[in-house]
Parts: structure tokens; C-alpha cells; sequence
């Protein structure tokens, strides 16, 4: 059987292990979260959309990029271990209106690679991380088709043990867009694309995992519209030669738009989240069955219109949660977190005032205390850093094998 190879930098996200489907967890007694704000308030790009973590020079502190449309270029800082960041620089490509980033070893040398889409063109930037913070010019893959990149994720599709990029475009002009997979090569090379349907129309947020134990990974793509106006959340089943089988769809809100999946309830089993942007203040869970599909979504309710969202282990109690940024502006702008019960439902959300419309929230231990905490991009060009302040518990939760 094929091992699943997820090629992204999760050695700094506290709790991102548990997204793989594995042993169980021995849920403690759940306990309250805080957290404290630290804001960095001008942050390195006007109007930014996306903003990724990573520990790009070894020294197990994570780093930082952020990218938006206004300005193509990849900045990344270097944290100091304090939850703040500096030696803010631009070396490397982003494409020519960058919209999404995210950090992964693209080439297997160690180092963190920096992943972007392009808002206006229909290409994937690789930015090649040398170790010491910086990037060079890297490759730009063409995606394939004649629109905009809007999401990637880089994982071993066909099990040659070559990390693959696969993302959604979003399409226009009456187009539904797709999904795209551009197969690995080596030596920093991709194969030409290949174009899928997602399930439905304009597809946005994509997450990737094993989610039938076959050892191959699986899709799921949030689709925010479809023939029926309302949107999907649609999996798509590897077969392990990088090629997937027709989409099934789930209901999940109006306009699905974002997608997490973790084991929600301690089976073994993946399960998803999703964010809609449909004017909704709630987020959906699907707990999955294990065999590649879900049951009916359940909805949680998450704070005014949620529009990123994070998984993680808050509270330190061995059971996955949820943070959602809510993009309300001017005010009030908060993060909820939503802790789990252990047994696929969660509590009522707890909210975390930050600044006006956060967006793209992403979770690392950014002051090295073992916990948790939070980012997003706040306001015009700031980025809102919440670091988790919960007294965990003394012992860590133990695992059953």
C-alpha cells in the first residue's frame, strides 16, 4: 500500500499532525482558552490577501509571507520568537497579482519553498527557499487553462515519491472553472497540466487527505456556486497515478468557500469543516464515514460572516478546534474559536477582538511555548498575531494504540 506524502511545512503548526487520520485520542477535560493580541500594524503589503507560516532557516521559529494583488511580490519576515516579525524582505517571485501562499518543500532539499496563485493569470509561482530566509525567481507552472489560480496545495499524487501541485481557477465569463494537476518531475520541473471539473461552479478553497485509508490522498474542493445556485463541498477520490474520480457532492451553507479537515471526533476518520460566504454567521461540519464519504453537514454557529478558518488544538485537552475569523468591519472584527467536544460537535464560539476584517487565518507556535496561536491579515496592511495564553494541562493527553 502506498504511505500518503503531504508535502507541507507542519513541523511548526502545533496540532496539524492530528489532520492525518490516526491513532486515537483520549479526549481530557476540556478547558477554557484565552488568548493575548499582538499586533503588528503595518504590515508589508497594501491590501494583502494572503499570508502563509514556516520555519524558513531552521531555527524552529516560524516565519512569515504575505502576498496581495497590488503588489507582485513575496514578502517574507523572520520571526523573533515573540510573536513579532522583521528583516521583511522580497526576494523570490509571486506572479503578477498574487492571491494565496502557502509554504512546502517543493523540491525535497530541506528547505521551504514558497507556493503562490495568481489572481489575474492562469499560472502557479514556485519560489525555491535556500534555508537562510530567502527565495529566488523560481518556475511558474501554467495551470492551463486561460483564467486565474485561486488556491494550491502540493502532496505526492501518483506515489513517485515527487511532490505535485494541484489548485483550483476560479473561470469567468460563464465558465465554471476546474481544478488543476501538475504532476512533478524533478529537478524543480512539472509535467503539462491537467484540467478536471471540480463539481460545480467557481471553486475556491482545496484540502487534501487520505479520507478512505487507502494510503492515496483524496480531494475536497469548496465550490461556491453550482446549477443550483447554492454551491457543494465536493471529494474526489485518488486513484494513485495523480488522476481522481468523479466529484460527489455535499451541501454545506450558501456558497461554500473555504475547506479544513481534522479528525473531529477521535475515529480515525477525516472529517471536514467548511466556511461559506453566502451572508451566513455559521461554519458546517461533516464527519466522515472512513470509506470517502460524509454524513449531512451540521452547522455551527461561528460569528458574523466567517471567511477563514483554522484546526488545532487550543486548549491543550486532545481534542481538535476550531478558530473562524469573522470579516466584519468596521467593527467589531473578531476571531472565534470554537472548542470540540470529542465527539464531532463543538461548543459555542468564543471571540477574540483583532483588527478590522480578518482574513486568511492561519495557526503556528509562534513564540515557541508549545501552544498553538493564531494570525491573520487585519485592515489595509496590518497582521494581527494572538498568542495563546491557555494553561494547558501538565500532563500531555495520552494517545490510545
Amino acid at each position: 500500500m502506498k504511505s500518503v506524502i503531504l508535502i507541507v511545512g507542519l513541523a511548526l503548526v502545533v496540532g496539524a499532525t492530528a489532520l492525518l487520520a490516526g491513532d486515537a485520542v483520549v479526549p481530557q477535560k476540556s478547558a477554557a482558552v484565552s488568548f493575548r493580541s499582538v499586533v503588528t500594524a503595518n504590515g508589508p503589503v497594501l491590501y494583502p490577501y494572503s499570508i502563509a507560516a514556516g520555519d524558513l532557516t531552521h531555527n524552529g521559529i516560524p516565519d512569515l509571507a504575505v502576498v496581495g494583488v497590488e503588489e507582485p511580490a513575496l514578502l517574507h519576515g523572520l520571526g523573533k520568537g515573540n510573536g513579532r516579525f522583521d528583516r521583511w524582505s522580497n526576494t523570490g517571485n509571486a506572479g503578477d497579482a498574487p492571491d494565496f501562499v502557502i509554504f512546502a518543500d517543493v523540491d525535497l532539499d530541506g528547505n521551504l519553498d514558497a507556493v503562490s496563485a495568481d489572481g489575474d493569470e492562469p499560472f502557479v509561482t514556485v519560489a525555491f527557499g535556500d534555508g537562510k530566509g530567502n527565495f529566488n525567481h523560481g518556475v511558474q507552472p501554467h495551470t492551463g487553462r486561460g483564467y486565474d489560480t485561486q488556491e494550491v496545495a502540493v502532496a505526492d499524487l501518483n506515489g513517485d515519491g515527487i511532490p505535485d501541485l494541484v489548485g483550483t481557477s476560479l473561470g469567468f465569463a460563464g465558465n465554471p472553472g476546474n481544478i488543476f494537476i501538475l504532476l512533478g518531475k524533478g529537478d524543480r520541473k512539472f509535467a503539462k497540466a491537467v484540467n478536471i471539473g471540480s463539481g460545480g461552479h467557481k471553486p475556491n478553497g482545496i484540502a487534501i487527505g487520505d479520507l478512505n485509508h487507502d494510503g492515496i490522498p483524496d480531494l475536497v474542493v469548496a465550490n461556491s456556486f453550482s446549477t443550483t445556485g447554492y454551491g457543494n463541498v465536493a471529494v474526489l477520490l485518488g486513484k494513485g497515478d495523480g488522476t481522481f474520480g468523479k466529484p460527489v457532492r455535499y451541501q454545506a451553507g450558501v456558497r461554500p468557500w473555504q475547506v479544513a479537515l481534522g479528525d473531529f471526533d477521535g475515529d480515525g476518520n477525516l472529517d471536514l469543516a467548511v466556511v461559506p460566504i453566502g451572508g451566513e454567521d455559521k461554519i458546517y461540519v461533516l464527519l466522515g464515514n472512513g470509506d470517502g464519504t460524509f454524513g449531512k453537514a451540521k452547522a455551527y454557529r461561528s460569528g458574523t460572516y466567517p471567511g477563514s478558518i483554522a484546526v488545532a488544538d487550543f486548549n491543550g485537552d486532545g481534542i481538535l478546534d476550531l478558530a473562524v475569523a469573522n470579516v466584519t468591519g468596521p467593527k467589531p472584527s473578531h476571531i472565534s474559536i470554537l472548542l470540540g467536544n470529542g465527539n464531532g460537535t463543538f461548543q459555542p464560539p468564543i471571540a477574540f477582538p483583532v483588527g478590522v476584517n480578518p482574513a486568511s487565518l492561519i495557526t503556528a507556535d509562534f513564540n515557541h511555548d508549545g501552544k498553538p496561536d493564531l494570525a491573520a491579515l487585519t485592515g489595509s496592511s496590518g497582521i494581527t498575531v494572538l498568542l495563546n495564553t491557555t494553561p494547558f494541562p501538565t500532563q500531555p493527553p495520552s494517545h490510545a494504540h
